[in-house]
């Protein structure tokens, strides 16, 4: 059922950016932009340099306030079910390179530093709290994305990529004291959130509007 939620967020998104990108004639080249977009790392804001129609070289931050993980995008932990709150910020600079004449598809490869911290709350009566923090700098990026060409006015994008990390540090977070009470118990729990939400390699969604000029 979340999967079947997640593929069609995915292909509805696709279908938005197809109509988006097809509905500019616009050809003019553009030398620079800019892009404003939304990700599960949080918006982020970025200017490029298009070196040619084929390649350019975007500088990218970004951060998120401390929002909740939709429960429906949750993974099914095996000890507890969580309460999910997280933080993240970043910047990075990317390379993208538009093998195809229409310039509508390219692919981005990029290096980025930041961090993502999230809080994980056990729904249990006992409500046992843990730290999920990437602090690993710098990381790798791949995505491919279609829609941003580099012409003159807006245009509109869709990205599907991973994050390569060297994982996350999962830690017990709460008070000293719960230790002695539910040591196995944490144990226990810390294993079963490094194995089921603590990856090494992070999924990416992203929407984007540029304006080239």
């Amino acid at each position: 059922n979340n999967i079947m939620r997640l593929f069609t967020f995915i292909f509805l998104s696709f279908s938005i950016a197809f109509t988006a990108t097809g509905q500019s004639d616009d050809t003019e080249f553009a030398e620079y932009g800019t892009t404003l977009a939304i990700s599960p790392f949080g918006p982020g804001l970025s200017l490029t340099y298009n070196v040619d129609t084929k390649n350019s070289i975007t500088a990218a931050f970004g951060f998120s306030p401390e929002v909740s993980a939709p429960e429906a995008l949750l993974p099914d932990f095996e000890s507890s079910s969580y309460s999910v709150n997280g933080t993240s910020s970043w910047m990075g600079v990317f390379w993208r390179h538009r093998p195809f004449e229409n310039q509508n598809i390219g692919f981005n490869l990029g290096m980025a530093s930041g961090q993502i911290e999230n809080n994980l709350e056990d729904d249990a009566d006992d409500h046992l709290t843990y730290s999920v923090n990437y602090t690993e700098n710098p990381v790798m990026y791949l995505g491919v994305n279609y829609g941003s060409k580099p012409v003159k006015g807006l245009q509109f994008g869709i990205e599907l990529g991973v994050l390569s990390t060297g994982g996350a540090t999962v830690q017990y977070s709460g008070h000293e004291e719960e230790m002695e009470f539910h040591e196995e118990e944490i144990e226990a729990a810390i294993d079963d959130i490094k194995s089921k939400f603590a990856w090494s390699m992070l999924p990416n969604l992203q929407l984007s509007v540029s304006y080239g000029f």
